[in-house]
This record gives structure tokens, C-alpha cells and sequence, in this order.
């Protein structure tokens, strides 16, 4: 009977570290999709929110930085469909996405010298990569 017991609990953890890794797959493409459409539509404004001063030329990168993070909401976006339709290829994309966003917070402590950012880089990335490691280990 442990032996059942066993089995079901761990069917259990990974059906919730499944939705886990849906809610935050979604979560995160709307975040990133949402921030690029704001650096590409609004520089001065995201400079002003992210509490830097704007200065002449900053549309270019800023519009590099829109466009890519666009990219990264599309690639949570097509992980969560996978995921959705049981592609182990969804749970290779939603840890790479998260392995982006990993790398992203050393990039943003050292060249913004902006540790509040980098340590919400930090935690959005360990938040989906311990479900995504989780399911892909149940499989």
C-alpha cells in the first residue's frame, strides 16, 4: 500500500507542478509582451518607470530590448500551447525561457547597478524553472 501511495503522491506533485508551469508559462508571456509593446510605444516612459534618465538615441536599444522581449512572451506563449498539448518540446522551450530570464539578472545588476530588478529577474526565473525541471523529471 506505501507503494500506491508513493505513486499517487507523486502523480499529485506533478499535476500541480504542471499548472504551475501553465500559470506562470501565461503569466510570463503577457508580462514580457506587455513591457516589450511598452519599450517600443513608449520609451521616455519605460526609462521613467525603471527610474533611469532618458537620453538622446536610447529609442534604438530600447526598441532592441521591445522586440526581443516580445520574442520571449511568443516563446512562453508557443511553451504553454506544448505544454497544453503534452510536447515535451513545450518543457524544453519553458526552460529555456527561463534560463533567459536568469541570465538577464547578472546582465541587470551589472551594466543598470539595479539589484531590485535583478533580484525580480532571479525570482521570475526560479519560479519557472522549478516546475518545468519538476515535470520534465516526472516524465
Amino acid at each position: 500500500m506505501p507503494v500506491i501511495r508513493h505513486h499517487l503522491g507523486h502523480y499529485v506533485s506533478v499535476k500541480y507542478a504542471r499548472s504551475a508551469l501553465l500559470v506562470l508559462l501565461a503569466l510570463t508571456g503577457l508580462l514580457q509582451c506587455v513591457e516589450g509593446v511598452g519599450s517600443i510605444g513608449n520609451p521616455a516612459g519605460m526609462m521613467q518607470g525603471l527610474g533611469l534618465p532618458m537620453s538622446p538615441g536610447i529609442e534604438v536599444p530600447l526598441t532592441f530590448l521591445g522586440v526581443s522581449m516580445i520574442v520571449r512572451g511568443a516563446v512562453a506563449a508557443i511553451a504553454f500551447w506544448w505544454v497544453v498539448q503534452g510536447k515535451q518540446d513545450g518543457l524544453f522551450l519553458a526552460r529555456f525561457t527561463a534560463l533567459t530570464i536568469l541570465l538577464s539578472a547578472p546582465v541587470v545588476y551589472l551594466k543598470l547597478h539595479r539589484a531590485d530588478f535583478a533580484v525580480g529577474d532571479l525570482v521570475q526565473g526560479l519560479l519557472l524553472l522549478v516546475p518545468a525541471l519538476a515535470v520534465h523529471d516526472a516524465r
